[in-house]
């Protein structure tokens, strides 16, 4: 009795419908077009040049991704209700970061440490709970459960709980690494781009030791088309400016460099807002179509960013995360 009912939760559990990417996330990445309805462009990685509109909750939505089951093969949603725990905290410091009305650059930077924490808490969310992890996982680790007592509906959600563990077992000690780094809040004038691995980690996005990557490389969160989080590695540091939370400001070739990366760690697409197309500053260079990762052990690009640390006591007009200056031009700091 007890096998056949946990059979029947599975069955209506894996009906759920759980976003990879946050949508709270890619709204920042939308065109608003109605009530709670905005629209991104997005790019499917088999077929890169033919962008289609999509909304929020439409993309990277895949059923009963986030469930998994007990030992005693009850179903349960238990990191989807802390994936939403930390994006209700996470969401009120966006809206602080981007919602100035005069500024592209909060003038509350740095963050307060309770703020800090919570971003740090969701970005190591993110680095976690991508697509891109789980196939590394499973690459890894195969045949790591073995499923075959419990009913085909429990087994598909089974399959999770490898991912969902790791998940656990890291995500403490991850943001104990992101928040002890320095934070750059930064603005470029290329338009920027995100994916469905929105936390990047530069040159390492694969390593079997995630944590060790994330505390020897640059990590960069795009924020919305024209604002980003920049977290210099430790090498980068040799300008005692960068040791500090400070902010940046990427123009020309820097700002394609952090577009390029972006890029070249997504998993299945990228987005980007209706009219902030990203593709136009790689004209004529275009890009290299990335490929989906598979398991193979392909070397990651390898990027060294050089930028100078902007002023605290400068700024940028906030009507250039909407407007373009002409293409030649850049915007001016005031």
């Amino acid at each position: 009795m007890g096998r056949a009912s946990s059979a029947k939760r599975a069955a209506r559990a894996g009906g759920t419908r759980d976003h990879t990417v946050p949508q709270m996330y890619l709204r920042n990445f939308g065109q608003h077009t109605g009530r709670r309805r905005y629209e991104l462009n997005v790019r499917r990685l088999t077929n890169i040049d033919k962008p289609f509109p999509a909304t929020t909750t439409s993309i990277g939505a895949i059923t009963g991704y986030y469930w998994g089951v007990t030992p005693d093969g009850d179903p349960h949603h238990a990191a989807e209700d802390l994936f939403t725990h930390l994006e209700r905290r996470a969401a009120t410091v966006l809206r602080a970061l981007l919602d100035d009305p005069d500024w592209a650059l909060s003038p509350d930077w740095p963050l307060k440490p309770a703020q800090r924490r919570a971003l740090a808490w969701w970005m190591a969310a993110q680095i976690l709970r991508t697509t891109r992890q789980r196939k590394r996982l499973t690459h890894q680790a195969p045949s790591a459960q073995d499923m075959g007592h419990l009913p085909e509906e429990v087994q598909k959600l089974a399959h999770n709980n490898l991912h969902l563990q790791y998940i656990v077992e890291n995500i403490v000690t991850l943001t104990l690494v992101l928040d002890a780094r320095p934070w750059a809040l930064g603005f470029s004038d290329a338009c920027l781009l995100t994916s469905d691995t929105p936390v990047v980690i530069w040159n390492r996005p694969d390593d079997d030791d995630q944590l060790r990557a994330a505390a020897l490389s640059s990590v960069m969160l795009p924020l919305d088309p024209h604002r980003f989080l920049y977290l210099p590695s430790p090498s980068e540091q040799a300008d005692p400016r960068k040791r500090v939370d400070h902010l940046m400001h990427a123009k020309g070739s820097v700002g394609i460099a952090l577009l390029q990366v972006a890029y070249d760690v997504a998993d299945q697409f990228v987005v980007h807002h209706p009219l902030h197309n990203p593709w136009e500053y790689w004209e004529p260079n275009r890009p290299s179509m990335p490929k989906p990762w598979e398991g193979d052990t392909r070397p990651a690009p390898q990027y060294l960013l050089e930028y100078p640390v902007f002023s605290p006591t400068e700024n940028i007009e906030r009507r250039w995360t909407i407007e373009h200056p002409p293409r030649r031009a850049t915007a001016e700091t005031d």
